[in-house]
């Protein structure tokens, strides 16, 4: 016979609108998983009670009703998740449709000046919005508040709208009028043709951002702005023609040196050793300083000329590139080869990687050995290459020793530290923090002796504990508030406690979760014989983890809210 909660869940499944249902769904659920949990107790209790009468009753597979009724209830979920996320997809269009028609009604407030054209878009977005459906609900009164408000003053704006037209007419015409002045006076204000120019173009700007004026008056005005733009364009036009006349003189200048500098390079195009190359360069950079000395020619001819000029000085310092580039063909591979090494043990030369650092540097080492000599650059490449290596290693031999002192002096000053705690008086836990505390400012040993050391340590306390009158629960929870506040001279201590708290977390809620199980079967024993021994046995257990909660929930309580 199929169970009356899953009758009742495929009844429901048939309804299209699971949103509906939902309540319900959820009442149907928790009191299927009630009944559920009744009957399993129940059929334990009436097994164990056959069991002591002889006798062998039949079991109900209470798995496959709890996995057939978790399906259908998986299948409403999804079915209503679906549901709900159409509901949502569709709220979330309408809000933006209706957030458009906001921006739409804004822009039409702000920006649209013909009042004709303002009020047919006003029509058409109220008639608009009267069509869309539903938006999500926490945004219902915030739009419409945003909606009601623009409606409100797009009707005070097309109001005031025709009041104040006349009135910017008149003084778009002040503005004008203002400008004017001021390009006429501009003339005689600036001998500097490019300040001229950057003013002249505010100005412009700034007459073509005012509005209209009365159309009566437009005819006069923008004839005398324009004989005011002309007066400063014809001070401008003498500017470059006297700017022109210059620039030739600049081109009869570069092409002077051009000449004197093809004629120079041709009568020395034998050149022997370098002195004399050094000294026909210092000549052709004479000529480059006065090639920079002179301004610009007209830019069409300056562009060439400039391409001849650079054009001699390419040519001959190609030639000298040749020349050392033949000279130092042999040494070059053996240079390079030699640099890159260097470059690499620069890059090593501050690791403090030791140990790859130190087998990198000397596998370099080892490579230098087999490369060729680098001709005239060999001794500076090995007096680099040299110091790089014995920086590295006096670096490294310094602090090795220095760094096993710290480590052997920390290991005794430990050692006798642990020595003493045997003598040490321990009544609370702000001795144990202060302990903990002057132990671990000892500093670090090396790792070889650190985790034999730390047993000793722990050992060494929790014995001087123990020999106390505390209790077995003091001594944990004393060790552990030292634990606690040693975490608070850390690196990162407020993460550290929030780890501590989840872990007691899980530990009590999993305690809890036992004991809650372990009392609801109580329950469903009968008093007889075999049953009161059981009885007392759980108990006995959900007395000790009662305790080991409290004892748990006592540690939570010593951890800083951080």
């Amino acid at each position: 016979m199929e169970n009356e909660f899953i009758s009742k869940l495929k009844n429901f499944l048939l309804e299209e609108d699971a949103l509906s249902v939902s309540r319900e769904m959820g009442q149907l659920k928790n009191d299927f998983d009630d009944w559920l949990l009744h009957s399993e107790g129940k059929q334990q209790v009436e097994t164990l009670k056959a069991k002591e009468e002889g006798k062998e009753i039949e079991q109900i597979d209470f798995l496959i009703i709890k996995e057939e009724f978790n399906t259908l209830f998986s299948k409403y979920k999804e079915t209503k998740k679906q549901q709900i996320e159409l509901k949502n997809k569709l709220e979330l269009e309408n809000l933006k449709l209706k957030m458009s028609l906001i921006a739409d009604l804004k822009n039409l407030v702000e920006n649209e000046e013909n009042i004709g054209t303002a009020f047919n878009g006003y029509n058409s977005i109220q008639d608009t919005w009267k069509k869309i459906g539903d938006i999500p609900r926490d945004k219902r009164a915030n739009i419409q508040k945003e909606y009601s408000k623009l409606r409100e003053l797009f009707s005070y704006n097309i109001k005031i709208y025709k009041e104040i037209k006349d009135y910017d007419y008149k003084r778009n015409a002040q503005l004008k009028e203002g400008v004017i002045m001021r390009i006429q006076t501009l003339r005689n204000k600036s001998d500097n043709i490019k300040d001229l120019e950057n003013t002249l173009r505010l100005y412009q700007d700034e007459w073509e951002d005012i509005g209209p004026v009365q159309k009566e008056e437009w005819d006069g005005l923008k004839t005398s702005y324009w004989e005011a733009v002309r007066s400063i364009y014809d001070k401008i036009n003498k500017h470059y023609e006297q700017h022109r006349a210059s620039q030739q003189e600049n081109l009869k200048k570069k092409k002077t040196i051009l000449n004197d500098l093809n004629a120079f390079l041709e009568a020395h195009t034998d050149v022997n050793g370098q002195k004399e190359w050094n000294k026909l360069t210092d000549e052709v950079l004479k000529f480059q300083e006065s090639w920079k000395k002179i301004g610009f020619a007209p830019r069409k001819e300056n562009d060439a000329i400039w391409k001849q000029f650079r054009g001699l000085c390419d040519s001959f310092f190609g030639r000298k590139k040749e020349f050392y580039k033949s000279r130092d063909n042999n040494d070059k591979d053996a240079k390079e080869a030699k640099q890159a090494l260097i470059t690499k043990a620069n890059e090593l030369k501050d690791s403090e990687d030791w140990k790859e650092a130190t087998h990198a540097i000397i596998q370099l080492q080892k490579t230098w050995k087999t490369l060729k000599g680098a001709g005239r650059y060999e001794k500076k490449l090995w007096e680099d290459f040299r110091s790089t290596c014995d920086y590295f290693f006096n670096k490294k031999e310094e602090r090795g020793k220095a760094q096993d002192k710290i480590l052997d002096s920390n290991l005794a000053a430990k050692n006798e530290f642990i020595k003493g705690i045997s003598s040490t008086t321990l009544a609370s836990s702000d001795d144990v923090k202060k302990l903990v505390l002057a132990f671990q400012q000892i500093g670090a040993v090396a790792a070889k002796e650190g985790n034999e050391l730390h047993k000793q340590f722990n050992k060494a306390l929790r014995a001087q504990l123990k020999s106390t009158d505390m209790s077995n629960e003091d001594v944990d929870l004393i060790l552990f508030k030292a634990r606690i506040d040693g975490l608070a001279d850390s690196g990162g201590a407020s993460s550290q406690y929030q780890r501590e708290k989840s872990s007691l977390r899980v530990k009590i809620t999993s305690l809890e979760n036992e004991l809650i199980k372990a009392e609801t079967n109580l329950g469903y024993f009968s008093v007889s014989k075999g049953a009161e021994k059981l009885f007392a046995q759980v108990n006995e257990k959900n007395e000790m983890i009662k305790q080991e909660i409290a004892l748990l929930k006592r540690k939570l309580k010593l951890i800083p809210n951080e």
